[in-house]
């Protein structure tokens, strides 16, 4: 008799809460909470954007992040998406005699702009995954010493041997996730 006094009040009481538009927290057609990331943040500011490959976007910055990082008149007034970037970019590749220039010029946008690199990438891999790696990279990597352009990482050589630990301290950034080690061959 006591339960089913209890079962009639919890009956009564989901009635009232749904007569006046609460959800209980047992109703699964409550929207999930949007979470956003927070935003980036950087200290760099104006020129030092644009010569820093994991913060440049090139023509992508809008307005107001050209104003508030410093970039109005450091960049060609139009604002062009990340989709309008990455065509520019396939036209330019088409453009180019081989599969060893192309391989180079990726290598360049890498160096200046990772996000449009690394988009262009993800989203056309079937045509990107021979110019960065088989078989274009084999070439590329026999003629490392004549193109080299700028350092990606760290080179620990033969001659380095008792050096390590300390060469470690050179690197610039704190925050490594991923370090890949190969002989270069």
């Amino acid at each position: 008799l006591e339960m089913r006094s209890n079962m009639q009040k919890m009956s009564s009481v989901r009635r009232r809460v749904a007569s006046i538009g609460v959800r209980s927290m047992s109703d699964n057609s409550i929207p999930p909470i949007k979470q956003y990331p927070w935003p980036m943040r950087t200290r760099q500011f104006g020129v030092d954007i644009l010569h820093d490959a994991l913060w440049n976007k090139g023509t992508a910055f809008d307005i107001n992040e050209r104003d508030r990082l410093g970039l109005r008149g450091l960049l060609p007034p139009v604002v062009k998406g990340l989709d309008e970037q990455v065509q520019r970019v396939l036209r330019q590749l088409a453009a180019e005699p081989d599969n060893e220039s192309k391989n180079m010029y990726l290598q360049d946008l890498q160096n200046r702009n990772e996000t449009l690199y690394f988009n262009l990438l993800v989203n056309n891999i079937e045509a990107m995954a021979p110019l960065v790696y088989t078989p274009t990279v084999g070439t590329v990597c026999e003629k490392f010493g004549n193109q080299f352009r700028r350092t990606r990482g760290m080179y620990f050589s033969r001659y380095d041997r008792g050096h390590f630990s300390s060469m470690i301290y050179n690197w610039p950034q704190d925050d490594v996730h991923v370090i890949v080690v190969t002989d270069g061959s």
